[in-house]
């Protein structure tokens, strides 16, 4: 009841903008889980949907690498864009006028529990997005390119760990400091980019938040997540070797098809 009467909340306040009004996306669920599967994609970017990760280790290289980007195109492009959906619901709240509703009111505050931060500014710097090179070539290192076990067994592509048994989760190979590692377990991978902008916006990254505000600069912005990974310089050189090389840049402009 909480989760509908959220989400209602949320709908009324787009619709209140015309501009939403007026843009939509269809999401369109893609079955199968074969390389033959995967949809080329060009933009305007259609909304697919994959239901389960494709293991992607039996392709050649550069095949390996254009059928990751074709598959995780649109998973990218469908999390940023539910952000930003909800980044404006919240703009709409603040800067409304009349006094918010006690339901307006709670929809912040639960925001703000869900992101960590305790002030609408801190909120709305949570629910930005970056460009989509520096996800895609996140994603592109942490699952091998769509290769790890974490990404073929539950959708995982960031290998975000789980620290709840009570939540979908899958046990590590490997034990950590003499103890088990589990990763968590999505039903879909638009939830673990969803889950991965979740993770930069709660965790230890206050300086690439604070970054992100000033500049779309992909390298500038690279520069500041050296504390994502153990490797840390040498994570963010691996970051712009592999974004330079493969030319990820180049989708920084796509933009998901709206239905108008």
């Amino acid at each position: 009841m909480k989760n509908t009467l959220l989400l209602t909340l949320l709908m009324i306040a787009l619709s209140s903008s015309s501009t939403a009004q007026q843009n939509s996306i269809k999401l369109i669920e893609v079955s199968g889980n074969t390389t033959s599967d995967i949809l080329q994609v060009s933009e305007p970017v259609e909304a697919y949907v994959y239901q389960s990760a494709i293991d992607l280790s039996r392709l050649e290289v550069q095949n390996k690498k254009q059928a990751f980007i074709n598959l995780m195109l649109p998973s990218i492009l469908i999390a940023k864009y539910e952000i930003e959906q909800k980044r404006k619901a919240v703009l709409e709240l603040v800067n409304k006028i009349e006094e918010l509703s006690d339901a307006e009111e709670n929809y912040l505050n639960d925001l703000k529990k869900t992101y960590k931060c305790s002030t609408n500014t801190d909120l709305l710097s949570r629910l930005r997005t970056h460009p989509t090179s520096i996800v895609m070539a996140q994603a592109a290192i942490e699952s091998g390119w769509g290769t790890s076990r974490f990404y073929r067994e539950a959708n995982n592509v960031f290998g975000v760990w789980s620290y709840s048994k009570n939540e979908a989760r899958i046990k590590a190979s490997e034990d950590r400091d003499g103890k088990s590692v589990y990763v968590k377990k999505y039903d879909a991978l638009p939830k673990s980019i969803a889950s991965y902008f979740k993770t930069i916006a709660r965790g230890p990254y206050s300086e690439f938040r604070k970054e992100r505000e000033k500049t779309n600069d992909v390298f500038v912005l690279i520069s500041h997540l050296k504390v994502y990974s153990e490797l840390r310089e040498e994570y963010v050189k691996r970051l712009e070797q592999l974004i330079r090389y493969n030319k990820l840049d180049q989708y920084d402009s796509y933009v998901l098809k709206m239905n108008n």
